[in-house]
This record gives C-alpha cells, sequence and structure tokens, in this order.
C-alpha cells in the first residue's frame, strides 16, 4: 500500500522533464567480475530530485534496472520498478492512458517504511509526476552514452562490453 495523501498535496502532479544526474567525477569501479561501480546517482523530474541531490549508490545497476523497466512498458507491462540499491528507494514506473500522440508514464520514487502484520508492503510517495515516455528513453541513451565515454577514457575498458549491452534502448 503506498501512503500518498501528504505527498500528493506537498509535490503536486504535473507533466515535465525527466532527467539522470550520474556524477561521472565520483565514479569508482570497486570490481570488475561481479561488476561494482559507486557513485552519484539520482533521478530528476518535474522539478523533483530522487533520492536526493547527495544520492550515492551503484549508478550502473540502477541505470540498468530502468532500461529494464523501460523495455517492460514498451512490451505492455502496466508498471515495472527501478531500484536503488543502497536505501530504502525505488522508483515506480506506471503506464497511463495517452490520450494524446505521446506516450505517457508516471514516475512516483518511494520511500519502503516497512510492512503491515498481514504481509503488505508500505512505502511513502517523495516525489510524483507525469512525463513523456520518450523522455525517460532519451534520458536513458544520453547517460549511456557519457558511462561509455567514461569508461572509454577511466581505462576500465573490461566494462565496455557491459555497458555497451545495457545501452540497448
Amino acid at each position: 500500500m503506498v501512503n500518498n495523501d501528504r505527498a500528493m498535496e506537498r509535490k503536486g502532479i504535473g507533466e515535465g522533464m525527466f532527467e539522470i544526474e550520474i556524477d561521472v567525477d565520483s565514479l569508482k569501479v570497486d570490481s570488475v567480475d561481479p561488476v561494482f561501480v559507486a557513485g552519484g546517482v539520482r533521478l530528476e523530474w518535474n522539478g523533483q530530485v530522487f533520492p536526493h541531490r547527495a544520492w550515492t549508490d551503484a549508478p550502473l545497476s540502477v541505470i540498468g534496472s530502468l532500461g529494464a523497466a523501460i523495455e517492460h512498458i514498451r512490451a505492455g507491462r502496466a508498471e515495472a520498478d527501478v531500484y536503488f540499491f543502497e536505501g530504502p528507494y525505488f522508483v515506480k514506473l506506471s503506464a497511463t492512458d495517452s490520450s494524446g500522440e505521446e506516450d505517457m508514464v508516471r514516475v512516483t520514487g518511494l520511500r519502503d517504511i516497512g510492512s503491515e502484520e498481514d504481509g503488505e508492503d508500505l512505502a511513502e510517495i517523495v516525489a510524483d509526476g507525469v512525463v513523456p515516455l520518450r523522455e525517460v528513453e532519451e534520458a536513458h541513451r544520453r547517460t549511456m552514452s557519457r558511462l561509455i565515454t567514461w569508461c572509454e577514457k577511466s581505462g576500465d575498458p573490461e566494462l565496455l562490453p557491459l555497458l555497451r549491452r545495457m545501452n540497448r534502448l
């Protein structure tokens, strides 16, 4: 169950831009096999930042789960999740009824707050809004391009095959 009454009052819902912010200067390759890269990563949409401006995580994993979520929505699924790995945060992409020419998606940033006695998961909405799915896809492509360039310049060519596979959208 999602507790969204307070968040809806605070944040409002509108249509707007979607961006993926990765601080490439902060990226650090901790391991190539298995792959683990740490660094700053966050999502921004409709003037909202999620999880927050100074968030650090596993950017490749976050971007990978976003790519999978986009594919699921494009394949007709009603919802798909994007995972952050260093905290209780995740993003839910939900297909919307697109009455216009463009496919739209609701982007809901959630903080997991536990579960009820009956086992139902609880989450609080931290950020919410509707954006064109095309903007999410374009942001993913731009970010993958930046990551590939970073990898080529950073001296970690072992990661290139993985990044090129992730750049399939």
